[in-house]
């Protein structure tokens, strides 16, 4: 049992408030409380800020309730959450000689477990806060002050806080990704391109597969694990796979340290000599659907034939509507094209059409500001 009393200003005997408890563990409990620590009570996670007591006796630790959560990307851009206190204080007044109202100056700041995850803000990262509908962008200033406060002597990995103090500061609608309140998402556009496979074995066929990641529109050095979704009828060791029997599965090429970033294949394995059905595809590569502001992106397209890719030509046509011509050059290319981006243009996007045989696609692309 855990005993949870409110904490008392001991100025004036007023109750803090909700967030502020005071835990009390008994000796018997497996885990003796530390400055930094970050636990779950309820629905909602509290950082310790002080602790008190000695071994074999009661322990007592002040602690914060999280009020708000820090969203970041880490390098592989996966998504982080942290739970952490969002607050402020006042420290002088704000007075205008225009204004009839003297109004506060208050340093915001955020207080979060100093842990790998954290560690990894860095000096001017930018972070949204707020609902949906009402994203405000603020800026980190420098690196966090405590990181360099241990809770073990000699150990600089002990976990312990961190203190931001943030600033208001701007978003930029075309890269912050304002639905579920991430900074910068833009930057973390990881994709997998697995275009050029095979999509149809006699049993028993070997073939190395092959996949292209990217960041972006630039290559990106990234491992990546396959899996087949049924052993029985494909297996795959490493990038190797073998036509077991006779059937239908789908293969996934996943960004190995991001799961969120993905390619699939839809394998058909038939007995050697039957006829396999016939599918088409248009696809391109880069499989990217932006350009930004002042550059020029250029995009390679193919017929690909059972995931073999064919000798046909494309045409392509541009079938844009309500997207300013002055905006944009397209200039289609044999079984290529290129985008100049003049000038950012958000409203809509330009739409290119790609078509050979009887197959048409029409492939979308936004026209970004800068990052």
């Amino acid at each position: 049992m855990v005993r949870i009393d409110p904490v008392v200003n001991y100025n004036t005997g007023i109750q803090v408030g909700a967030d502020y408890k005071v835990f009390i563990f008994p000796p018997s409990f497996p885990v003796e409380p530390y400055y930094g620590m970050k636990f779950k009570w309820g629905r909602n996670y509290y950082l310790v800020t002080n602790v008190d007591g000695k071994p074999g006796f009661s322990n007592s630790a002040e602690v914060r309730r999280c009020n708000n959560v820090l969203r970041f990307f880490d390098k592989n851009g996966n998504k982080i959450y942290e739970p952490c206190i969002l607050d402020q204080v006042l420290r002088f007044t704000n007075n205008n000689d225009t204004m009839t109202v003297v109004t506060g100056k208050a340093e915001l700041y955020v207080w979060c477990q100093r842990n790998k995850r954290t560690l990894t803000l860095k000096p001017n990262d930018r972070i949204l806060f707020g609902h949906k509908g009402q994203r405000v962008g603020f800026r980190l200033y420098a690196s966090g002050f405590g990181n360099y406060i241990n809770t073990v002597t000699g150990d600089d990995s002990s976990p312990s806080l961190t203190q931001f103090y943030i600033e208001e500061y701007e978003m930029n609608k075309e890269l912050d990704d304002l639905e579920n309140g991430f900074a910068n998402a833009g930057k973390y556009e990881y994709s997998i391109d697995i275009s050029e496979n095979s999509t149809v074995f006699d049993v028993g066929t070997e073939y190395v597969l092959n996949a292209t990641v990217y960041k972006g529109k630039d290559l990106a050095n990234e491992k990546v694990i396959w899996r087949s979704e049924d052993n029985k009828i494909v297996s795959i060791k490493d990038n190797k796979l073998t036509a077991l029997k006779e059937g239908t599965v789908k293969v996934y090429a996943i960004m190995r340290d991001n799961k969120c970033v993905y390619g699939s294949l839809n394998i058909v394995v038939q007995n050697e000599g039957a006829s396999a059905t016939t599918r088409y595809d248009i696809l391109i590569k880069p499989d990217i659907n932006y350009v930004l502001e002042r550059e020029t992106l250029t995009v390679n397209v193919y017929l690909y034939k059972n995931g073999i890719r064919q000798d046909d030509e494309i045409e392509v046509k541009d079938v844009s509507v309500d997207v300013p011509r002055c905006n944009y050059i397209l200039q289609p290319g044999t079984n290529s094209f290129t985008i100049t981006n003049k000038k950012k243009y958000m409203d809509k996007p330009l739409r290119v059409q790609c078509s050979a045989k009887d197959i048409v696609k029409v492939f979308d692309f936004t026209l970004r500001g800068l990052y």
